[in-house]
């Protein structure tokens, strides 16, 4: 039986309703907790003077450059103190848009550099992590993922990430940045010792690679879920080896095409993937950059005609932890 939430999602998307739609509980599990925030209202906060991102990024290069703006605007070297500053106001900016907009369950990713900001102090760092997140904790239900750029040097890396994982504050583990850089074979051994340690593994693949590597990176790292993960959409085998596992891709339609991954809404993969039995769930990766927020990115796949009210609701719903 329907539920009345699925009613009213449902009724908002058929009359363009917002409001009611943003009434409706989801999630949001791709998230990189630094950059989830909403550009305006976060620059206008800081008093800074950064030109808003309403074009495309041809390479991924050209993306990273704007997200490093962001990050150390307008220093040119940061004290430890500006970067915790600006790191904290970027994390309660992501936690604050989701909230306003309805989300009630969300996944943040924590870049384990962040560590680097705290001198090395994994307490010091999850104290002040713990307590943003116990400032959102009744209305907004926060598992922190633990993510590494991958296109670090390996001995940076592992610095930073076993002091995370030890920590136990962080729920799951990820690999993200250029994934051109960094195979999974590297991550392997720090895989294996999240695994063992109780947590949820996903890892960035697919996004600007083929789909045998969304494969590999599944078998290598034993992956529970992939973000972004579009790529498999080009390879019949690869679709029915992560719907026989049921591995979960969390999507994130605005940010593949603004990173040129994807021309449109409508020629999104996301319409492949679901039609070979692929479970999806729809995520908004970078809102300070692409300018989307959960609702808009469901009102802007329901825009395109090709998928049902009930599809987009199941979409919703997969979001959510044992959907």
């Amino acid at each position: 039986m329907m539920t009345e939430d699925s009613r009213n999602f449902i009724r908002a998307l058929e009359t363009g309703n917002h409001e009611l739609l943003q009434k409706v509980p989801r999630a949001d599990v791709h998230n990189h907790a630094g950059l989830g925030g909403d550009f305006k209202s976060w620059t206008a906060k800081q008093g800074l003077d950064i030109e808003d991102c309403s074009h495309h990024f041809p390479d991924f290069t050209d993306f990273q450059a704007f997200v490093d703006k962001i990050y150390t605007y307008p220093w040119d070297r940061p004290t430890p103190q500006q970067n915790i500053d600006r790191i904290q106001s970027l994390y309660d900016a992501t936690y604050e848009l989701a909230v306003s907009d309805g989300v009630t369950y969300i996944e943040p990713g924590i870049d384990a550099l962040v560590l680097d900001f705290f001198e090395g102090d994994i307490e010091k760092m999850t104290a002040a992590l713990q307590k943003q997140k116990d400032r959102f904790a009744h209305q907004l239900e926060i598992r922190p993922d633990v993510g590494m750029i991958r296109v670090f040097p390996m001995e940076d890396i592992e610095r930073r990430i076993y002091p995370c994982i030890d920590s136990g504050f962080f729920d799951a583990l990820d690999i993200f940045a250029d994934e051109r850089h960094g195979p999974p074979e590297e991550f392997k051994q720090i895989y294996r010792y999240a695994k063992r340690a109780g947590m949820k593994l996903k890892a960035h693949a697919g996004e600007l690679l083929d789909a045998d590597f969304v494969r590999r990176s599944v078998e290598v790292l034993e992956l529970d879920e992939v973000q972004h993960g579009i790529a498999a959409a080009t390879s019949p085998e690869v679709m029915r080896f992560l719907s026989d596992n049921t591995i979960r891709l969390n999507i994130c339609p605005s940010s593949n095409i603004q990173l040129c991954q994807v021309g449109s809404f409508k020629t999104h993969p996301l319409r492949i993937l679901m039609d070979n039995g692929v479970k999806c769930c729809i995520n908004t990766d970078d809102a300070i950059v692409f300018g989307q927020k959960s609702s808009d990115e469901f009102f802007n796949i329901y825009g395109t005609g090709l998928y049902t009210t009930e599809e987009l609701d199941q979409l919703r719903l997969n979001g959510f932890p044992a959907s």
